[in-house]
């Protein structure tokens, strides 16, 4: 039994993703500097349940991650559309995420999942696409979050976007 005070043994991985949606780049100036630290950490999705969006890792670590069954793995997928997903989080490597999350399924290793809805752009059909490529994953994929996107009055100088009307979310539903 040994205890760190740092259960990672070193620093976090920082995301390199610049999401169209990133609720960090909407957060008011001058907060504590902790708050402004994007984690892509796949330590932290197993240890404290955070969501990552695997494109910070490489075909190592993924592959470590499959011989040591490290699971839950928490995705933030938003789409499983390789080009779109690319476009929202604005990532060369974002369009592998179905490839890399049918290895885990294939490993059996226990997956939960998130999407950040945006309006015209991951919903309507483009959610029954993902919905539909996700439930092949069942029942490795154990649950999927969907969240309307998250907008703040600090957005500046950040990609369009806008908030659903109700009509829109009653639809989704």
């Amino acid at each position: 039994g040994l205890d760190f005070s740092n259960p990672l043994i070193d620093h976090a991985k920082s995301c390199s993703n610049h999401c169209v949606f990133c609720f960090i780049d909407q957060l008011p100036k001058n907060l504590r500097s902790t708050l402004y630290f994007k984690d892509d950490d796949s330590r932290l999705s197993f240890l404290q349940g955070n969501f990552i969006t695997l494109t910070n890792m490489s075909q190592d670590e993924i592959n470590r991650m499959i011989q040591y069954r490290i699971s839950p793995v928490n995705v933030s997928i938003h789409t499983t559309n390789p080009s779109l997903r690319k476009k929202m989080l604005r990532h060369p490597d974002a369009g592998n995420v179905i490839k890399t999350l049918k290895r885990f399924h294939e490993a059996n290793l226990e997956i939960n999942g998130q999407i950040v809805l945006i309006p015209e752009m991951n919903d309507g059909e483009e959610l029954e696409r993902t919905m539909e490529d996700l439930y092949n994953l069942y029942p490795t994929l154990q649950s999927v979050a969907i969240v309307p996107v998250g907008l703040t009055r600090h957005r500046k100088n950040l990609f369009p976007l806008r908030e659903f009307t109700e009509d829109e979310l009653l639809r989704t539903i």
